[in-house]
């Protein structure tokens, strides 16, 4: 028997928790159709049945104010699940069931899953499970998620319903204030014959609260004459929507009076305790950098071991297969050697980083600490119009641009969304400070060496700030998104769901971003090969270098320091390897090529501009995956590479005007 289930909740009531402990790693992570939002389907075989779960994006009631809302909604009326199962946070049952109201009235086929029993008992609740199912009128189901306590429970309980074994009777919720105009939409609406799969009474609610989504859909199938007294109704009624919400919590009063027993409000938890350090207003901010600071020291020092293992693995990988196709033409053992297993190694070295950083970060994210860094950064990131979940993307991106675009999906507005997605590539990632590094240590004495990093550091800084500006009030205008964010509990990590987090997390990465390495690795050998016999200078690649020396002498750039530029786009550390292929050097003997053939100052020019040009190829191709428009994946690499130019041509001719270099 196979039976498909939706799970629905409020974010940070334990959904994912659930999701992961029935699925393990038979479950898919992408977006919905047409959306940025991440859709999780998955998979669980439990007592001979088959179930099928989509964990629906989390949302705090089903009116059309966010793409989650509707997304949620949709999903349950169109796709119409098996069974629906509410979780709820049962130290917080009143927010909690204002969802579950919404829910009974779309399908009567849910299942309140009563998660965090442990919490809510630590915290002085006492809830008596039977009294309050009987009050809804649905199952309700006691579950610990962290311990995977009530899972057998809840899925059994969800076959029964499936099956008809178990019916819900939902209790009803009286609209007093409203019954008159209610049933005269209700009215209105009964002269067509269809709302799209959507229950009429449902429909009235929300044309009466003023749901967007609603209207649009009203206006398309009423004539014009109904919709006319659709409109009369609803003028009549502008405070429907307060006397809805009042009826529905009204509703749930009544519920939780003879199940719920509160604890005294003078009880200090510990979140109270840790809040007032981690959240406190001098320093929360210090604590918040020390504690990233730490784990990007941990991640690329536990990591680097690691990189260089993969990649001494993969030298030998090509001296073998050099060796095994000694008889094959030479042009076939490089494209193999140099080409693919090349690209794959370029896309491995980035697994240690990656596995490392979203191990720690699911740490955080598990534990409750990450809504905290954003509520702590808030007012700082009001500079660029965003608040401060944004800060987390940023700071994610100095280790890497491609998991810090990834994380904008914790933000709730699109269009706050696509504007950090585009200031990321800004970010400098560790292979463009490592490049920095090296030219700083060549070129610069070892006081100036660490003056000089800062100073791109803050410059890097600036042009985000500036560059955030400009996008938010040209492309992306409108007003900044309030902040509102839940402080969830702090609770000890749970293993399995930071296991797969990180684990589906890296894959992610792999899968999107891995396979377009690896294809214009294979390109760009191909351009650097060909014509068959010629040196790199008279190469293809090496033509297209000097046919750009033009533009980068307006920037102080020969040919060789452009096409430098040029292959840093696949990988941005491939620029210092292909600066060693040009010179014929590596190391201390390329430092000293490179001092005898460009100045200090246009090193420093170099390092501007790989530091805010174009983003790295595998980023290009998660800023399109991300958006699914072009457009955007075009910007984020026209913009960096007009303002870089224009930045380091600025540095240039400034800096040979008053006599450096």
């Amino acid at each position: 028997m196979e039976f498909r289930l939706a799970l629905v909740g409020n974010p940070n009531v334990g959904k994912s928790t659930i999701f992961n402990i029935l699925t393990g790693l038979h479950q898919h992570v992408g977006n919905w159709p047409g959306k940025t939002v991440e859709k999780k389907e998955g998979v669980c075989h439990f007592d001979g049945r088959t179930y099928y779960l989509i964990d629906l994006p989390g949302t705090y009631s089903l009116t059309a104010n966010s793409i989650e809302e509707i997304i949620a909604r949709d999903y349950i009326v169109q796709e119409r699940p098996d069974v629906v199962i509410a979780i709820v946070d049962a130290s917080n049952l009143e927010r909690n069931l204002y969802l579950v109201t919404e829910l009974l009235e779309l399908t009567p086929k849910v299942i309140v899953a009563l998660n965090m029993l442990d919490l809510a008992q630590s915290k002085g609740y006492e809830i008596e499970v039977e009294k309050l199912q009987a009050a809804l009128g649905v199952p309700v189901v006691p579950v610990i998620a962290v311990r995977a306590q009530g899972i057998r429970e809840l899925l059994e309980t969800a076959a029964q319903v499936a099956q008809g074994e178990i019916v819900p009777q939902p209790a009803s919720i009286d609209y007093e204030m409203i019954v008159g105009p209610l049933r005269q939409v209700e009215e209105v609406l009964q002269t067509v014959p269809s709302l799209d799969g959507y229950p009429r009474r449902w429909v009235a609610l929300k044309l009466l609260e003023g749901d967007g989504e609603a209207q649009r859909l009203a206006e398309r199938v009423l004539g014009e004459k109904a919709l006319a007294r659709l409109t009369e109704v609803q003028k009549r009624t502008e405070d429907a929507a307060f006397h809805l919400a009042h009826a529905r919590y009204a509703w749930i009063e009544e519920k939780l009076k003879a199940t719920l027993k509160r604890p005294p409000r003078s009880i200090i938890t510990l979140t109270d305790r840790l809040d007032h350090l981690f959240t406190h207003r001098f320093l929360g901010l210090p604590i918040l950098l020390s504690l990233f600071g730490v784990i990007f020291g941990l991640t690329f020092t536990l990591a680097a071991p690691l990189q260089d293992w993969i990649d001494a693995g993969f030298n030998r990988l090509s001296e073998g297969v050099r060796t095994l196709l000694a008889f094959a033409p030479t042009w076939l053992t490089d494209l193999l050697t140099e080409g693919v297993i090349a690209g794959v190694g370029s896309v491995l070295t980035f697994f240690p980083v990656l596995i490392i950083f979203f191990f720690f970060l699911a740490l955080l994210e598990d534990s409750g600490y990450l809504a905290r860094a954003a509520f702590v950064m808030d007012r700082l990131m009001h500079l660029l119009g965003l608040h401060g979940k944004t800060f987390l993307s940023l700071l994610i991106a100095y280790g890497c641009n491609i998991p810090g675009i990834m994380a904008t999906r914790i933000l709730e507005e699109e269009r706050d969304r696509i504007l950090t997605i585009l200031i990321l590539p800004l970010i400098p990632c560790v292979p463009r400070l490592g490049v920095a590094a090296f030219f700083a240590a060549a070129f610069f004495a070892p006081g100036q060496q660490v003056l000089v990093m800062l100073s791109l550091l803050a410059l890097s800084l600036l042009m985000v700030v500036l560059a955030g500006f400009v996008l938010r009030r040209v492309f992306l205008p409108g007003e900044r998104a309030p902040f509102i964010m839940e402080l969830p509990l702090y609770r000890c990590p749970n293993w399995r769901n930071v296991g797969l987090f990180t684990w589906l997390r890296t894959v992610a990465f792999l899968h999107r971003a891995g396979t377009v390495i690896v294809a214009v690795s294979i390109v760009l050998w191909a351009l650097s090969y060909f014509p068959l016999g010629a040196e790199l200078p008279d190469s293809y690649l090496g033509q297209m270098g000097r046919a750009l020396e033009p533009v980068g002498r307006l920037l102080g750039l020969d040919w060789r320091m452009t096409l430098a530029l040029l292959t840093g786009f696949p990988a941005k550390e491939t620029a210092l390897a292909t600066i060693g292929v040009i010179y014929h050097s590596e190391g201390e003997m390329l430092a000293q090529v490179l001092r005898q053939s460009i100045s200090p100052l246009v090193a420093y020019v170099f390092m501007v501009l790989h530091f805010l040009y174009i983003p790295c190829l595998a980023t290009v191709a998660v800023i399109y995956r991300e958006t699914n428009r072009w457009q955007w994946a075009a910007l984020a690499v026209l913009y960096p590479l007009l303002l870089s130019s224009t930045l380091g041509a600025l540095i240039f001719h400034l800096g040979r005007a008053w006599g450096w270099g």
